[in-house]
């Protein structure tokens, strides 16, 4: 039942070796994996292949469970997050193995359970997506209250990628290849005017990491929809998984985001607590870097022709 998971890829740049070495031979790895948990699979399916990640459901006669594998990266930042929301009985996949140090198997893996594959990106209810950005929002505040154990992501050995927030947002633009995008697109002056305003700037300060998600967007809730709207988990979260909670939040209100979705959001989160005017200057200034970051990533040509126009607005706007 698995031979069918083996794919052979062509020999283009868009693939890396190591996603086609692992989709080769996915049924065989899948096998390895799955089958000494006596878990009695009766169909695997493939559900998603990128570089970074290679996503197999498994279904057994009671449940469905989603093999995650890395072949480019790690998914130590995951198996974090994963374990901190199920001590605190908060909605995501659940653990049931990984393997992080590559010695069975040539890159790392993670088994979880399976939430659905219905996520709040495909549901097109403006009433049903308040209510689910509201319960979004709710489920955040509990997560930020979590203490993480360092700034940015844990590495396979356990240890954390960054010392400060400041050095772990940094990793985050240069993942990106931000700086050199800026300096293109918005000129050297226009540029260091944005850092100055965001990455360096001190009220982007954070003493304290907590436990974040680091890409909050409807795509990466799943959900179960009727008359109402259940949550069922966040999925997929991203480095940083420790540092500032209003990252997350200003990834959910980032201009991408639908206005229903922003607006729930919001509402729901600050249920659980106004928030100062202190926190909206440090969001602002991070929702203008993630913005910024957004339309690198997008490259529309429109939307780049304008942006240093729109920039240079924002940054007249920030206290």
């Amino acid at each position: 039942m698995w031979a069918h998971l083996n794919h052979y890829l062509p020999d283009d740049p868009a693939y890396s070796d190591a996603m086609r070495r692992v989709m080769a031979r996915l049924g065989d790895y899948a096998a390895a994996i799955v089958e000494p948990l006596k878990a009695r699979p009766m169909s695997a399916t493939l559900v998603c292949a990128t570089n970074r990640r290679i996503e197999v459901r498994i279904t057994t006669a009671t449940t469905h469970l989603l093999l995650v594998i890395a072949p480019d990266s790690n998914l130590a930042h995951e198996v974090f997050f994963l374990r901190m929301l199920a001590a605190h009985d908060l909605p995501a996949p659940r653990l049931i193995t990984h393997d992080l140090s590559c010695t069975s198997v040539p890159f790392t893996y993670a088994l979880e359970t399976y939430p659905g594959s219905l996520t709040l990106a495909s549901l097109n209810d403006a009433a049903l997506v308040r209510v689910a950005g509201r319960k979004i929002g709710r489920v955040l505040r509990r997560i930020h209250r979590i203490e993480a154990p360092g700034f940015g992501a844990p590495t396979s050995a356990g240890r954390w990628s960054a010392s400060t927030w400041r050095e772990a947002l940094a990793h985050w633009l240069e993942q990106r290849n931000f700086d050199a995008q800026a300096e293109a697109v918005l000129g050297s002056d226009l540029a260091v005017a944005l850092r100055s305003a965001t990455l360096d700037h001190p009220a982007l300060a954070c003493a304290q990491p907590r436990v974040v998600h680091g890409a909050i967007e409807p795509s990466r809730v799943v959900i179960s929809a009727g008359e109402s709207v259940q949550l069922e988990g966040l999925v997929r979260p991203e480095a940083p998984v420790g540092g500032d909670p209003l990252f997350d939040l200003a990834y959910a209100l980032s201009s991408c985001q639908s206005p229903v979705f922003r607006r729930s959001v919001l509402e729901g989160y600050e249920a659980g607590g106004t928030l100062t005017a202190e926190h909206y200057a440090r969001l602002d200034r991070l929702r203008l870097l993630i913005d910024v970051a957004y339309a690198f990533e997008m490259g529309d040509p429109a939307v780049l022709a304008g942006l240093p126009a729109a920039v240079m607005a924002r940054l007249g706007e920030l206290s």
